[in-house]
């Protein structure tokens, strides 16, 4: 009975985990190939701006995130800035430089900003992606939604405080991941 007990709470912890655990794992949002976008079929990613498209603390992204995003959109990829940032104006900024459409105040890892941008776009969950550099909003929000996530490794150490309260408990889930082992 208490061996039943365990097993019954070791699969609650798996499914739980499994939630928070990312399709794929990238040091930087410049080193995902458009050969594993259009293997997957993606026509439309929703990327996370703070520390995965810009340096938190620069506000700017590199030469680089710009290349990628014009190889991503000259491929027919629609690009969505999936932001928490309540700061409109900030968001609209860089996707305006960065030429992509944008949806700040997501609330992410809710459904709202998910759910929003695919009823505007008309595009399958089978079709989107979702990236970003923290697991309890952008990889577990995407998960929940239904779509494929990749983790990027955060631009700069420096974030936000709620941010940083969150990266202990990430070191935890990712500890874990690493000895299920999570393409790359």
């Amino acid at each position: 009975m208490a061996n039943n007990m365990q097993e019954k709470k070791n699969g609650f912890l798996r499914r739980i985990f499994r939630k928070l655990y990312p399709t794929y794992r990238y040091d930087k949002v410049e080193n995902i190939p458009y050969s594993l976008i259009e293997k997957n079929g993606i026509k439309l990613i929703m990327i996370d701006m703070d520390n995965t498209i810009i340096d938190y603390a620069k506000r700017e992204y590199s030469k680089e995130m710009k290349e990628w995003a014009e190889r991503m959109k000259r491929n027919n990829v629609k690009l969505y800035i999936l932001s928490n940032s309540m700061l409109g104006k900030q968001v609209k900024k860089i996707a305006n430089e960065l030429g992509m459409k944008y949806y700040y105040n997501a609330g992410k890892p809710f459904l709202r900003g998910f759910t929003s941008i695919q009823e505007k776009e008309k595009i399958q969950k089978e079709n989107m992606l979702m990236i970003g550099d923290q697991i309890f909003t952008d990889v577990w929000g995407g998960n929940r939604f239904g779509i494929q996530t990749i983790l990027v490794k955060p631009i700069n150490l420096k974030e936000s405080i709620h941010t940083k309260f969150k990266r202990p408990f990430e070191k935890i889930v990712l500890k874990r991941m690493n000895k299920k082992g999570v393409k790359q």
